[in-house]
């Protein structure tokens, strides 16, 4: 009898939770930037507020080159919704984020005389600052513009420089350093998004 009860309780939880999870807004889409491509998707926590999390395609400093991938996480809060037109929905948000990937950027060599900036391949780990402003119109169409710099490091692999078909030397060793290419985060983002 216990076991049932359990059973029927959990069940229970589980569907409201489902239902309580479908019932908040939601948003998919795609983010484009200076250096990339997103798929995008939000979901509304609480009354407001919402999460909104990216998988992106970055094309660093060097488009010509091929792509790196990054996931990020923003919470973000809503601060305001203003009334300036009649139809549809304003909204002005920001929050703290999360980013992880494997992504070009600008690395730094000092040498002797000069300075050597390389872009390598590596792994980023940075916190992210998004501030934007959306528009949602009366059919499930979702519009927004955004900044969201990157705080973070970037862990490049070793340089090799190619003597002949086989034999290669190090040149320069791998290194760990500022992620330089989150500046590009200040440069305005445009998103549309399905809402459903």
């Amino acid at each position: 009898m216990s076991n049932r009860i359990l059973i029927s309780t959990a069940l229970f939880l589980f569907s409201a939770f489902c239902i309580t999870a479908s019932a908040q807004p939601r948003a998919l889409g795609a983010r484009i930037g200076a250096t990339g491509f997103d798929v995008s998707y939000e979901h509304t926590v609480g009354a407001i507020n919402f999460i909104q999390t990216d998988l992106s395609l970055d094309f660093g400093y060097a488009s010509s080159s091929a792509p790196g991938i990054k996931a990020t996480a923003v919470y973000n809060f809503v601060v305001a919704r203003p009334a300036w037109t009649q139809k549809g929905t304003w909204a002005m948000y920001a929050g703290p984020g999360l980013s992880l990937g494997y992504v070009q950027d600008k690395v730094i060599y000092r040498e002797e005389n000069y300075r050597w900036y390389p872009h390598r391949y590596g792994f980023m780990l940075s916190l992210a600052v998004q501030a934007g402003l959306e528009y949602t119109f009366e059919f499930p169409l979702q519009i927004s513009v955004d900044i969201r710099p990157y705080f973070g490091m970037h862990v490049s692999g070793d340089i090799t420089q190619r003597i002949d078909r086989e034999t290669e030397i190090v040149v320069r060793e791998g290194k760990a350093g500022y992620y330089n290419n989150g500046w590009f985060g200040f440069i305005p983002t445009l998103s549309f998004r399905y809402r459903f």
